[in-house]
């Protein structure tokens, strides 16, 4: 039996903020060579399952960045946070399998993320938006694995991906270490308030046109505002699922996002613009917009390997 889906309610700002939630995680490609040092780190082995990991050059993240920044959209908007996020993770991975790299997950370290960002948009550390700092001040490395073998996944239904990833974002354990941290993002309306736990993990397909972020873990949030917020007062925080985006040629991105609280589940379909602004109403005649909210939804259904308990 399908997940029942919470009833439509006349507020599209409830269902912008639901949106958000999905675009919150954290997802033109670099080209070149990734330069790895090499290293690992020892507070982030745990989050590789006790393999290996290689630290991703802070110029090299930079550099990928600075590609993001040239295309001219909003990157201090959270609602691009997604788009950003999967766009330098994937541009590494495209160009690390370029050069015949199938070694061990490689390591996106907290220090070398937020200090490429501040240098990419020239920006002191009191103004970095809250979700970037909180990840920084938290530690939250990221560790992704591409190796074909340990990636490889089963299609039951829909298409085959150009290739898969697995995104495992935390921060070491230790004593009176927190395992969680909440943040009010005021950009929305209404306002959504996001936890992200200390493990957060997902699958990353990517079809080159648009990506799918899936079997997410760890991100949750609630609407303080509005119709959805009075019922998520009551039921508690939802959870971020699943999130599948395209971008139009004209910078637009279409978001099909997949939040559930027990029983219930919101999927709404949303348009982001460049500046970073949400709308559930599509402008007339975008016959490509219409393309590609049938790209979003298409049906998959998908096998993942075991997981390793943590």
């Amino acid at each position: 039996m399908s997940d029942p889906v919470i009833p439509h309610f006349p507020m599209k700002s409830a269902l912008r903020a639901m949106a958000v939630m999905g675009l919150l995680l954290a997802s033109a490609f670099g080209t070149g060579a990734p330069v790895l040092n090499g290293q690992t780190d020892d507070a982030v082995r745990g989050q590789a399952a006790d393999e290996d990991v290689r630290r991703v050059s802070r110029e090299m993240i930079e550099t990928a960045m600075a590609e993001q920044a040239a295309l001219g959209y909003n990157l201090l908007a959270s609602t691009n946070a997604t788009r950003f996020e999967t766009a330098v993770l994937l541009a590494i991975v495209r160009s690390a399998k370029a050069e015949g790299e199938e070694g061990p997950p490689l390591l996106f370290h907290h220090d070398d993320w937020y200090e490429a960002y501040r240098s990419v948009l020239g920006l002191e550390p009191q103004d970095v938006p809250e979700y970037i700092a909180l990840a920084h001040e938290f530690g939250q490395d990221r560790i992704i694995d591409f190796h074909p073998v340990r990636t490889k996944i089963e299609i039951k239904e829909g298409f085959e991906p150009e290739q898969v990833v697995r995104v495992k974002v935390g921060w070491p354990e230790g004593p009176g270490t927190p395992d969680r941290y909440t943040f009010t993002d005021t950009t929305t309306s209404p306002n959504l308030r996001v936890t992200n736990r200390q493990r957060i993990s997902y699958w990353l397909l990517d079809y080159g046109n648009f990506i799918i972020q899936d079997k997410i873990e760890g991100v949750q949030g609630r609407p303080l505002g509005g119709a959805l917020g009075t019922l998520f007062s009551i039921v508690g925080d939802g959870r971020a699922k699943q999130n599948r985006i395209a971008i139009a040629e004209d910078g637009l991105m279409v978001t099909y996002a997949t939040a559930k609280k027990g029983p219930f589940k919101v999927q709404p379909l949303t348009l982001t613009y460049p500046d970073g602004t949400v709308e559930t109403e599509f402008p007339p005649d975008r016959h490509d917009l219409l393309q590609l909210t049938y790209r979003v939804k298409l049906p998959l259904e998908v096998k993942y390997p075991e997981e390793r308990s943590d």
